[in-house]
């Protein structure tokens, strides 16, 4: 949120959201990214400070990696214009996040589309901009209808009813002491398909892997899940590990999305994915780096 003409105000970097006080929102100076205090600001920042640089009509910044918007998105498309987003939804070109290339090209987009108020961020999420708090939201949520829209529109993914459990003595073969498994729609029809998956978003690379096999359910799971943290299973779902549940969760709902992605992206009759090197590069980061914060 803008609370002056230079300075915003940001969730810091690392820190599980549901467990932020007031005291742990961030200053973050507008001309420079500076700011005060030890507490990090979100890695996101130089984006939020270039928009309010950007746009003085902008007094609050919704940036998400909401599920249908982001699948949507790596096709590295625009969204046609809507009466709820009258600029349309361009799309910002890929740079490895949290980086100043990513800030350039997210700031590049804005200042050619000075009317767009929405804008996809490929394979990463999107960033939304209102005059306040409420119609940062209202346009982060009518973006959401009309890439939820246009997904369903291309695929048509058969419910799924079965309930599994994970095989038995697999958790003490793991080095993660939390397993889960998962599955919906989009997971189960990624499964049926077979054959390896590969990130088509950057969260899928960091938290996840580089690639995913999909193996038989009395398979070997856990060389499977050996430096990554999920595997895709034959009989229509996937097993997602982390250091307890909130992580392994996690690691569910990206490739949820990740599933998604790739089945929108072949239904569209394109390969968009993220490349091999970024994805071993953000792997390595947030393994090196960002999941040690926690």
């Amino acid at each position: 949120a803008r609370i002056s003409d230079t300075q915003f105000v940001i969730t810091p970097s690392g820190m599980a959201y549901d467990r932020l006080t007031p005291d742990d929102i961030v200053t973050v100076n507008i001309a420079d990214c500076s700011y005060s205090g030890d507490i990090k600001p979100s890695s996101e920042k130089g984006i939020h400070a270039a928009s309010y640089r950007l746009r003085p009509d902008v007094n609050f910044i919704v940036h998400t990696h909401q599920l249908y918007a982001t699948a949507y998105g790596t096709l590295g498309e625009a969204l046609k214009t809507d009466d709820k987003l009258p600029g349309g939804v361009p799309c910002a070109e890929y740079a490895i996040s949290s980086t100043k290339k990513l800030a350039q090209k997210v700031s590049s987009c804005i200042e050619a589309n000075p009317d767009a108020n929405a804008f996809f961020m490929r394979y990463h999420g999107v960033l939304c901009l209102g005059k306040d708090f409420d119609n940062a939201f209202e346009i982060s949520l009518r973006l959401e209808e009309l890439c939820r829209a246009g997904v369903e529109k291309k695929l048509e993914l058969a419910d799924i009813n079965e309930k599994h459990e994970l095989p038995e003595g697999l958790i003490g073969k793991l080095p993660e002491s939390c397993a889960i498994f998962v599955s919906s729609p989009a997971i189960a029809e990624v499964c049926r398909k077979r054959g390896r998956m590969r990130p088509m978003i950057d969260d899928m690379a960091q938290i996840g892997g580089v690639s995913f096999a999909c193996v038989r359910e009395k398979g070997n799971i856990a060389g499977a899940l050996r430096g990554r943290n999920a595997v895709l299973i034959r009989n229509g779902g996937a097993i997602c590990t982390g250091t307890g549940i909130d992580e392994a969760e996690a690691v569910a709902s990206v490739l949820e999305k990740n599933c998604l992605a790739k089945l929108y992206s072949e239904a569209c009759g394109k390969k968009s994915r993220l490349g091999r090197l970024d994805a071993r590069l953000q792997r390595t980061v947030y393994l090196m780096k960002y999941s040690k914060l926690k």
